[in-house]
């Protein structure tokens, strides 16, 4: 009897051993939720004088562009749209306008930035830079509504042209700096020449 009783202990105590020997599957680790980050541009932002034809932006992990064409805002606006293309960590920017002389041009990317892997974006950034020898810093904001019901709009197109310009000038040519409103109807012009101004929002029904 005391035999049987060592040798079922033996057994379950086997038994106990490879229950525990269960082979698991990596989990991978927690969802990576950062925004890629910026490790170097060329030129620098907020370079003076500018003259390139390419701007590179390198960053800490791989990257791709979403929906570039409704997220890129530049002002004042290019005639020719911003080309984009990837290399390694790097995204290289093609220009292939003639740049006005002694103006500063805002490149607001939306969220069109976002890293290889889960998609996450690095929220409205910009790039800056001048023509001429100075960073305009005048600023220009307010919200936009419905005249009938106030109703906040979003994603109004908000365009600025001299003053002296007639109305019909959104439909003939380019404006001189361009907006977007927020979610909550919001807008800001950054970079702004000192100067008087005719303001238009328009919203594509």
């Amino acid at each position: 009897m005391v035999r049987t009783l060592k040798i079922i202990s033996l057994l379950i105590g086997a038994l106990s051993l490879s229950s525990c020997a269960q082979v698991v599957a990596p989990t991978g680790g927690e969802k990576d939720t950062t925004a890629p980050e910026v490790l170097e541009i060329n030129p620098r932002n907020e370079t003076l004088n500018f003259n390139s034809k390419e701007i590179e932006i390198e960053f800490d992990e791989y990257v791709v562009l979403k929906n570039l064409k409704n997220q890129l805002l530049v002002s004042p606006p290019l005639k020719y749209s911003l080309q984009g293309r990837t290399k390694g960590k790097k995204l290289i920017f093609e220009i292939k306008d003639t740049l006005k002389a002694n103006t500063t041009y805002v490149l607001n990317f939306g969220n069109a930035i976002v890293d290889l892997n889960e998609g996450n974006p690095i929220p409205n950034f910009q790039y800056v830079f001048s023509t001429g020898s100075i960073i305009d810093s005048l600023t220009l904001s307010g919200t936009v509504a419905d005249a009938f019901d106030l109703k906040l709009e979003e994603g109004a197109l908000l365009l600025l042209y001299p003053s002296n310009s007639e109305d019909s000038a959104v439909s003939k040519q380019l404006p001189t700096y361009v907006s977007r409103t927020d979610k909550s109807g919001e807008f800001e012009f950054t970079n702004l020449q000192k100067g008087t101004y005719k303001l238009f929002a328009l919203i594509d029904k």
